[in-house]
């Protein structure tokens, strides 16, 4: 017997998650022949007819509490339906480490968590629950801003959204339903002899460059950072980068890359440096992706920079 994959999506109420089901459902590829099974955890403004679940096959159940939402529950609701696909509608409200603990019957896989966000109310949440919102998207495969403008900062938006989840693919959706593939606008300019990144464009240049590392390859930059050396790296190799803020004061990550120079360096006190060097590229066979790393032709000290933290 096969494994039945599990699709959770998650967000908030209103965000989009009942319609984006429904989307699904167009994908003949989908849907044919099987046996879908769609778990509600919270009643929306969109509701999904009975003709529409007939026509695909579909059943729908309804979990009312998150006591409710539990191993057993899961066991009958399976034996009683015998799904080859389940759809979970999940809570916005409840806790994560819910559905991350729960034990599912035997042969269902999570096979993707995907989170749709409201573009429209986005930075009002990331203003006052932003460890709420945290929690829809930082284990999302895939994360679709709906509701987009011409004008929605995209850029801004996904730098939010890689802070936290680095490996999610985010897509923006225009109001029309049209996907926005624009491409983002960078605040410096890659063409230029030498990319010159200012201290608060730090987190934008590093995620765009872990994301397409392939379009900085050979490019000259000059950066400011911490220097910090390693027992275990070469004596001409060490990490360089920042701290960023991703989510309160007690969530602080380090961003950085390696860096190699021609002379042997001590950084064992995280020296502040400002470091001038040309960007190269690196295949991780271990995490099937390339990567990239400073070639650094000098650097000086500097002191600490005002704002030493980077912020999303």
């Amino acid at each position: 017997m096969a494994n039945i994959p599990v699709f959770i999506i998650t967000g908030f109420l209103e965000s989009g998650k009942s319609t984006f089901i429904k989307e699904i459902f167009n994908d003949p590829e989908f849907v044919e022949n099987e046996k879908i099974l769609l778990i509600i955890c919270e009643n929306g403004i969109e509701e999904i007819e009975k003709n529409f679940l007939d026509k695909n096959n579909a059943k729908l159940v309804y979990v009312n509490s998150k006591e409710e939402f539990t191993k057993t529950y899961i066991e009958e609701i399976n034996k009683k339906y015998k799904p080859t696909k389940v759809i979970i509608e999940y809570n916005g409200m409840w806790q994560h480490d819910i559905i991350e603990n729960i034990e599912f019957p035997r042969k269902w896989e999570i096979a993707q968590i995907i989170t749709p966000i409201d573009a429209s109310t986005f930075e009002n949440y990331i203003a006052n629950m932003k460890s709420l919102l945290i929690e829809q998207f930082k284990n999302s495969d895939l994360i679709i801003f709906n509701r987009c403008k011409e004008n929605t900062d995209k850029l801004k938006f996904r730098n939010n959204i890689k802070a936290v989840n680095p490996s999610a693919n985010i897509v923006f959706e225009l109001e029309n339903g049209e996907i926005d593939d624009r491409p983002l606008n960078l605040p410096f300019d890659i063409n230029s002899d030498i990319i010159e990144v200012k201290d608060y464009d730090y987190g934008v240049w590093y995620l765009d460059a872990l994301e397409s590392p392939s379009k900085y390859e050979d490019k000259k930059i000059k950066l400011k950072g911490i220097a910090v050396t390693h027992p275990k790296y070469p004596k001409n190799v060490f990490a360089f980068g920042r701290n960023a803020m991703t989510c309160c004061s007690d969530d602080i990550s380090f961003l950085g890359l390696l860096c190699q120079i021609k002379e042997p360096v001590n950084f064992t006190n995280k020296e502040w440096i400002e470091i001038e060097g040309t960007i190269k590229i690196q295949f991780l066979d271990r995490e099937q992706r390339e990567i990239p790393y400073i070639i650094a032709s000098n650097y000086k000290l500097i002191d600490k920079i005002e704002d030493d933290l980077v912020y999303f």
